[in-house]
């Protein structure tokens, strides 16, 4: 049976710069307590600082005790190893914040080595359960997923999360290729899991194929708000017959939920590319077949890495 992440907090606080309103935050959360399928809450990042000012991307100790006293459900956090603190002496305990249940820390291919042997540590000063992140997964060859998947192993942590943060994957094409990689990841005893996003609109027939590829976890967000253009829709995924009430937060609190909704994501999708340069094309006015053309010139480290500079914006 899959495990679900409510992500909606934290990936859907790329939207709106980690402002959410904590009154919102408090009657999202009562909502959520229905759900007896969703194991964690992902609140935001712990302490991140540089690239959104809102309280949620820099979640602190205060922060963190206002909202463990109003929640029903365990908690989580997230940390970008390339930017966080890396004295795990700046992170939350279980013994302080008792709802606090998971920590995922998420990895870029340059800092595998280094964030695994982190998170190990994080794991054992925190006592929470820690999931290791690897994001931007259609750009890595099957070389790199094995030693990622390696790394994790010796790290012994909890979860290990793929991410398809450019939302190109088709799980169908890849089945017996991440069936070898889930089965080396629950031989080390750690639940492997799949973030998925939207930009080519197949993050429904992805989930639908979870559980044939060996992933045991997966995150889902009410009306699919995430980073780019989303990601697996809450509403998608759970009967909500007697539970409709989730809904309600998509119009009382619409001016949450705006996502971009332009064709660009499903260029930048297809040609592994990070979704900022689609958000930036929408923002620009730039015409589609304009814009497939500029990706022709995104290579390298600017795939993965937004370089506004390449599309030459207004």
């Amino acid at each position: 049976m899959l495990r679900f992440i409510d992500v909606t907090l934290r990936d859907g606080g790329h939207q709106n710069g980690f402002n959410w309103p904590f009154e919102f935050v408090e009657r999202y959360l009562k909502s959520l307590s229905s759900f007896q399928e969703i194991d964690f809450v992902e609140l935001g990042y712990w302490k991140q600082a540089g690239k959104y000012t809102g309280p949620f991307y820099s979640i602190d100790e205060k922060l963190l005790a206002m909202v463990c006293q109003t929640s029903r459900k365990k908690l989580s956090v997230m940390v970008d190893y390339h930017y966080c603190s890396h004295n795990v002496e700046d992170f939350p305990s279980i013994a302080k914040f008792p709802e606090l249940q998971l920590i995922r820390v998420c990895l870029r291919k340059e800092d595998i080595a280094r964030g695994c042997k982190f998170a190990a540590e994080l794991k054992k000063y925190t006592d929470c359960q820690v999931s290791i992140n690897f994001f931007n997964l259609t750009n890595y060859e099957e070389k790199d997923l094995l030693s990622a998947c390696d790394a994790a192993a010796k790290a012994n942590v909890d979860f290990m999360y793929f991410a398809d943060t450019h939302g190109g994957l088709d799980l169908g094409d890849h089945l017996e290729t991440f069936q070898r990689f889930t089965k080396q990841i629950k031989e080390a005893g750690i639940t492997p899991g799949l973030h998925l996003h939207d930009h080519s609109g197949k993050a429904y027939f992805n989930y639908r194929n979870l559980e044939a590829a060996g992933f045991d976890a997966t995150d889902v967000s009410l009306g699919g708000i995430g980073k780019g253009l989303g990601n697996l829709k809450l509403e998608h995924v759970f009967n909500l017959r007697g539970r409709e009430h989730i809904l309600d937060h998509l119009i009382l609190d619409k001016e949450l939920f705006r996502m971009p909704s332009g064709p660009y994501g499903v260029l930048t999708a297809r040609e592994g590319i990070t979704d900022h340069y689609a958000v930036e094309a929408e923002r620009n006015g730039t015409k589609p077949s304009e814009f497939a053309k500029s990706l022709e010139k995104i290579k390298g480290f600017s795939k993965d890495n937004y370089d506004k500079k390449l599309l030459g914006g207004r």
